[in-house]
């Protein structure tokens, strides 16, 4: 076994800073694909590819699952990999540029229409989708295998969080006035060459993330690689077994299909319920995501405090109670919609916090539970689920306005803007209150985890060489 040659060996010496920096530009380069696709794709594909919306919608599900499907083999496959750079990293020097060419062949200009054109966009969807996992499910992975530490994982997982957001708002801010700045003089290659551009600063990003991250041998070589790679069906027992990692991809499941709710009808509700340009649009869709960012250093410091179930919990109380208030005002102002939408983005900053520093404890849960530590194939069912459960609310959010009888660029219906409305505040709310419920009976705390750590320590210790 070749192990990193950065490693330090040491797992109890606190990680450098620039080992949080580079950790957090992964996720800040990972937005500049993720926002677009979650944001404005549906809208594309109806408004621009001409696509229907229940088509559009399935056509996100169908590659959002296959996302899912290939999210555990990517795991797996990493979980064997073995490198002077170590098990994940080397995912993102390889993969980021391929997956930059793929990401702008899902807006390149085309002739095609009716079943030809439904073919291309699920084609160039599912290369990229597969591409992106393999970058992605990796550098998630990879924090398991940074430190073992539950509160230095709550750090890490706040400082991805930070970059990521700092991604969403800086994409989601640009993204519709680079379109619009090339669309006078090139209306066919606009959203071509607006990805294009995204996808070339994605890979400079990626780059320096692999630059500065390393991967501890002491952990990377553990049990798992003083055993063979657990069988599949073991692995999918150990998952069955591990009850607070039912219960975190339960909670992330509802709560992805609400915020992917909002996110796909916000730019529908923007143009058409509020009157608003693409000019505006980018500001709301900017302005929720560095909202999340200058959340989640309190949200950190809360979740230390009072524990990450608690603050899961508070965070989205606050969110529930902001789309609650939108729904029940009758025509919200441009400055009341900034509030409530300030008010859920601050809410929602605390799942993402959270959750991707409880899905390593899970992992430890696992190991201490059943012997088997397998952080890449955990990472790669948590994003199996959590596609699973955006794939779901794609195909719902299509089908609804399909149901609420919305026609691309033309004035709708009064019905069709009352659906509007109801899509991106109670129904989008009853997802928040669904995942509320389920983490309350989350019982995996700083403590227990600390504990059986030890455990897992002293079991290791006491083995046979």
């Amino acid at each position: 076994m070749t192990t990193p040659a950065n490693s330090t060996g040491d797992i109890t010496a606190p990680l450098p800073p620039s080992r949080y920096v580079g950790y957090g530009l992964g996720d800040f380069a990972f937005n500049f694909y993720w926002l677009p696709l979650q944001v404005f794709l549906l809208k594309y594909y109806t408004d621009v590819l001409g696509l229907s919306s229940s088509t559009a919608g399935a056509i996100i599900m169908a590659c959002l699952v296959w996302d899912g499907l290939v999210d555990p083999a990517i795991g797996l496959l990493a979980n064997k990999t073995r490198t002077r750079w170590g098990r994940y990293r080397p995912y993102m020097l390889l993969g980021c540029v391929p997956l930059a060419a793929s990401f702008a062949l899902l807006f390149l200009p085309t002739q095609l229409h009716d079943t030809p054109l439904i073919l291309y966009a699920l084609a160039s969807q599912l290369l990229f989708r597969t591409l992106y996992a393999a970058v992605n499910i990796p550098y998630g992975a990879m924090m398991a295998s940074m430190t073992r530490d539950s509160m230095e994982r709550n750090w890490l997982a706040g400082v991805r969080m930070l970059f990521a957001f700092a991604g969403s708002a800086l994409v989601g801010y640009f993204t519709p006035r680079l379109v619009s700045h090339f669309e006078p003089g090139h209306p066919r290659n606009a959203h071509f060459i607006a990805a294009a551009i995204l996808a070339g600063c994605a890979i400079v990003v990626i780059l320096a993330s692999f630059a500065l991250t390393e991967e501890r041998a002491d952990i990377v070589g553990s049990a798992a690689d003083r055993n063979e790679q657990p069988p599949l069906a073991a692995m999918l027992r150990m998952i069955a077994h591990n009850v607070p990692f039912l219960q975190v991809i339960a909670g992330i499941a509802l709560f992805s299909f609400a915020y992917l709710a909002v996110n796909t009808s916000l730019p529908y509700f923007m143009q058409y319920y509020m009157h608003q340009d693409a000019a505006v649009t980018g500001n709301v869709v900017g302005m929720i995501p560095l909202v999340q960012m200058f959340a989640i250093l309190p949200w950190t410091i809360v979740s230390r405090m009072i524990g990450k179930r608690r603050a899961w919990i508070a965070g989205l109380s606050i969110s529930l109670a902001s789309l609650l208030t939108l729904y029940v005002i009758d025509n919200p102002s441009m400055g009341a919609l900034y509030v409530l939408l300030g008010a859920f983005s601050i809410g929602a900053a605390a799942i993402a916090v959270n959750f991707w520093s409880m899905v390593p404890d899970t992992v430890e849960y696992g190991e201490w539970h059943t012997g088997i530590r397998a952080e890449g194939f955990i990472f790669g069912f948590v994003t199996l689920i959590q596609k699973v459960a955006l794939g779901v609310s794609s195909a719902f959010v299509g089908g609804y306005l399909g149901h609420i009888s919305y026609v691309a660029n033309q004035a709708q219906s009064g019905a069709t803007l009352s659906g509007l409305k109801l899509l991106i505040s109670g129904i989008a709310g009853c997802g928040l209150a669904a995942s509320c419920a389920v983490i309350y009976f989350y019982r995996l705390d700083g403590a227990a985890h600390g504990r059986l750590v030890r455990d897992i320590a002293a079991r290791q210790h006491q083995a046979p060489a």
